[in-house]
Order: C-alpha cells, then sequence, then structure tokens
C-alpha cells in the first residue's frame, strides 16, 4: 500500500504510528540520568555528552509528533493515512523553513528595538559590543524588550510561520483534523531545532560546569518535553485556525487566537523563573517566582498534553478519502468495525460515519448522490465487497 506524500504526488509507505511514540519516548529517563551524570563529571567521556544531548532533544517532539499522527488514524479510519513522506516533510518544514523565517524577524526585532533603547536610555557603548550594551539599560526598559520579544513578537511570528504549512500544503485539501496534525508536525520540528540550539552551550561538559547547567541539567532535559508540548499544540490551534480561515469554518478561527497565547503564557512563565539571565539581564530574580513560575509551567504542559490528547482525537476530517467515496469500499478492519446486522442494511455515507463516529464527515447524501448512486452495506458477504447500488 502506498500514499501519496505531501510534496507533490510522489509515493511514499503510510507511516505506522499506533504505538511508536512509546518506544521513542522509552529511553529519554535514562538519557536524562546518563546525561545529568556527564554533565557533573566534565572529565568522563566528553564525546558521549554531545551525542546525549541530540538525541535528548529529539527524542520528545519525535514522541509528540507520533502520537498524534497515531490518534489522527486511530478517529479517521476512512481518511487516507499519512506518508512518510508527508510526516518527515512537515517535521522538516518546522525544523528548517519556519525556524528560518521566524528567526531572522525575531532578530531583525531585537536588532531594531534594541538599537534605539540602547541609543535613548543606555550607555554610550559601540555597537559590536550590542550584547553589552543591552544590560545597560534601566531596569523597565530592559524587561520592556526582553518581554516584547518574547510573549509578543516571538509568539506571533513563529506561529504565523509554523501555521502556514497548511497554506504551503493547502492544495492536498486537507480536512480539519489532517490540519491540526500538520501543525504537530510543524511545530514539533521546530521545537526540535530551537531546543537544540538553545542546548548547545550544555554539549560542551567543560563549559557546563562553569554554568548553571552543570548541576541541573537534568531540569534543562525535563524542560525539553513540556516546550515540545507547548511548540506542538500551539502550532496546531494555529493550523486550524488557518483552515478555519481558508474553508470560511468560523467555529476554528479561536486556534489563530489560542495558539500564540499559549506560546507567549509560556515563555512569560519561563521569564519568571530565568528573566535574570535573558538578553538584558533585567528580569527578576525571586525564590517565590521561581516556584509560582515553574508550578505555571507543569500545569500548562500537562494542559497542552491533554490538549493534543482530545483534539487528535475528536477532530474529524471534511470527508472519506477520496477512494473510499469513489468505490464504496473501506479498509478490510475498518468494514468488520462498521457491520451490521442484515436485517439493517445502511447506507454508507450515514451507516459508516455513525459506527466510526464520523458523523462531522459533513451531511449526509441524498439517494442518487454518489457515483452510480447510493452505496449500501450488509453484514453479509465479505467485508470489502461492494454489495449494492440503490437506483438513481
Amino acid at each position: 500500500v502506498s500514499a501519496a506524500s505531501a510534496l507533490g504526488k510522489a509515493p511514499s509507505s503510510p507511516l505506522r504510528a499506533r504505538r511508536a511514540w512509546i518506544a521513542v519516548l522509552l529511553p529519554f529517563p535514562i538519557l536524562v540520568f546518563v546525561g545529568q551524570l556527564l554533565a557533573e563529571n566534565p572529565g568522563e567521556g566528553p564525546w558521549l555528552f554531545p551525542l546525549v544531548n541530540v538525541a535528548m532533544v529529539s527524542l520528545p517532539s519525535i514522541a509528540i509528533a507520533l502520537f498524534v499522527a497515531g490518534r489522527y488514524h486511530e478517529a479517521n479510519p476512512l481518511s487516507w493515512p499519512i506518508s512518510r513522506r508527508e510526516f518527515s516533510s512537515g517535521f522538516v518544514y518546522g525544523a528548517v523553513g519556519a525556524t528560518t523565517v521566524a528567526g531572522i524577524i525575531n532578530t531583525i526585532y531585537i536588532f531594531a528595538a534594541g538599537t534605539i533603547l540602547v541609543d535613548r536610555y543606555g550607555a554610550d557603548v559601540p555597537f559590536r559590543d550590542f550584547d553589552t550594551a543591552l544590560r545597560t539599560l534601566p531596569r523597565g526598559w530592559g524587561i520592556f524588550l526582553d518581554l516584547t520579544t518574547i510573549s509578543v513578537v516571538a509568539p506571533l511570528n513563529e506561529e504565523f510561520w509554523k501555521g502556514m504549512l497548511v497554506a504551503f500544503f493547502f492544495f492536498r485539501k486537507g480536512g480539519a483534523a489532517r490540519c491540526f496534525v500538520w501543525g504537530v508536525l510543524a511545530g514539533a520540528g521546530f521545537n526540535l531545532l530551537e531546543t537544540f540550539s538553545n542546548s548547545l552551550a550544555a554539549v560542551s561538559p567543560e563549559a557546563a560546569a562553569d554554568t548553571t547547567l552543570g548541576s541541573e541539567w537534568w531540569f534543562f532535559a525535563l524542560a525539553r518535553t513540556g516546550t515540545a508540548a507547548m511548540h506542538a499544540t500551539a502550532t496546531g490551534l494555529v493550523a486550524l485556525g488557518f483552515y478555519g480561515a481558508f474553508r470560511r469554518r468560523p467555529e476554528y478561527l479561536g486556534g489563530l487566537v489560542a495558539g500564540p497565547l499559549i506560546h507567549a503564557a509560556w515563555n512569560f512563565l519561563v521569564y519568571c523563573v530565568w528573566g535574570d539571565g535573558f538578553l538584558t539581564g533585567a528580569g527578576p530574580d525571586s525564590r517565590w517566582l521561581d516556584l509560582l513560575g515553574g508550578a505555571g509551567l507543569i500545569a500548562l504542559f500537562v494542559a497542552t498534553v491533554l490538549l493534543l490528547w482530545a483534539f487528535s482525537g475528536r477532530l474529524r476530517d471534511d470527508a472519506p478519502a477520496h477512494i473510499y467515496r469513489l468505490i464504496g469500499m473501506a479498509p478490510a478492519g475498518v468494514a468488520r468495525r462498521l457491520e451490521r446486522p442484515p436485517q439493517a442494511p445502511a447506507v454508507i455515507e450515514g451507516a459508516w460515519a455513525d459506527a466510526a463516529g464520523l458523523s462531522s464527515y459533513g451531511p449526509p447524501r441524498t439517494a442518487g448522490s454518489g457515483p452510480g448512486g447510493t452505496l449500501a452495506t450488509s453484514a453479509r458477504g465479505s467485508t470489502q465487497k461492494r454489495i449494492g447500488v440503490s437506483p438513481a
């Protein structure tokens, strides 16, 4: 069996992701334990630490993407399966395309706003020492620059470009559930590369020994799981919002607001905990804020995981795959689930949708609206047999 890819119409094998996320996530606790030992003992196995770091930043994003893709397949058995190429292309778009464009825009804002603020309120420092100049800003303006960067510009900018995957690949005419999955893939890919760049300071155990990452590397590693869930959820909701805008489905437009808000809230809570080490160094350094911010991050992580679980299992595409509507047949496993007693033959658009919980595929068609009439199914005979066509 082959599935059309998201890049043109090249064939690709369907993704088998029902429980793959478990196998991907299992090594993560071991990597955190080993990485912490290496961070505390920089001289031991310096060649191993970078490998552990790369695996640590990769596994949470891949596991979340596989989890959502698997839930999508279970909830939408009559949709065309996600191909491996479609999965990887969505991931790569987030990691390379969205990261590159969003990173350039974020950098432009920091340099433009930072230059104006330093010129007006900071010390007279040569431009080549821009990082030092930012730390000369008064605390109020420093916090302003920090928060507008991470909780306003970055969420709006990054979520826009990640969610635009729906527009770039929209020739596939994906339904609501499919677009949500595309957003999750882009968000997970974005998180992988962003987390890797943020972890570069930890790649060298010698460097980590001179920073707070040495004794707290385990906390940094566990936080990567939170950012993976946050980015995946936020971009999934934004992609759903773009779908609502393109298809004129106002019930999904809230995703365009919810996604950036989740991202902004996460970054704000991170700033409460580590604000004194960010950009201008003007952020707070308070034990109470550390505790409140940490508790908020945990709560938001749980909320994003629940949102991923709920949306990936409840969203439905607008219609079954075209091939199933054309020939009036379902895959054998799906057909067995949809069988009904012989005395209750059913119309495919109604019975299949009701039995599989796919009623949101759209309004049932009237008799004769399908190719050659309305197709009927019965428990008698083969589960993949086209057994009846009503008169047109």
